[in-house]
């Protein structure tokens, strides 16, 4: 997954922040990734996280708090969806998240090398260390026992008591 803060107003307006896989905090701090001049963005903020299926925010104990579509972010983390908006301080932003493309060889396809993902092969049950080659070895049918009509339409085949 590939994410972006668009900056939409406050400090760093205009600007198209390329997040990271990792970590990209945010603060008033020498260490912090993104800098965004305010009194009212604390020295250790907020952090995004960014792996390959998600885009978290997390507050760091802010005195102002960290803000995704005007709801405050708790002491947990919240999963960012693609649009979301956040403000931190004075600055609002909005998540633009796109799945990741993974690059194919044409080379590869061209010469029938490619994974289709449709497996060849036998299937190894459970506990067995190879499967069954022999292809006259019969299979088992499951029993499934037969109800008579009676059985069927009655209402006794559960073992819980009659209700009073």
């Amino acid at each position: 997954m590939d994410a972006t803060l668009r900056v939409l107003s406050g400090p760093h307006a205009g600007e198209t922040i390329a997040i990271r896989r990792g970590k990209l905090l945010i603060g008033r701090e020498e260490d912090c990734h993104l800098r965004p001049e305010s009194e009212f963005v604390s020295r250790h903020h907020c952090v995004l996280l960014l792996d390959d299926y998600t885009l978290r925010i997390r507050d760091l104990g802010s005195k102002n708090g960290t803000f995704v579509n005007g709801r405050r972010v708790g002491s947990g983390e919240t999963i960012l969806l693609h649009d979301d908006t956040i403000s931190i301080g004075e600055m609002i932003g909005q998540i633009d998240l796109t799945p990741a493309v993974v690059a194919v060889d044409p080379a590869v396809i061209a010469a029938g090398q490619h994974n289709t993902g449709v497996f060849e092969g036998d299937t190894v049950q459970a506990g067995t260390a190879e499967p069954d080659t022999n292809p006259e070895t019969p299979v088992a049918a499951p029993v499934i026992p037969d109800l008579t009509a009676a059985e069927a339409n009655s209402d006794t085949r559960t073992s819980h008591p009659p209700s009073a």
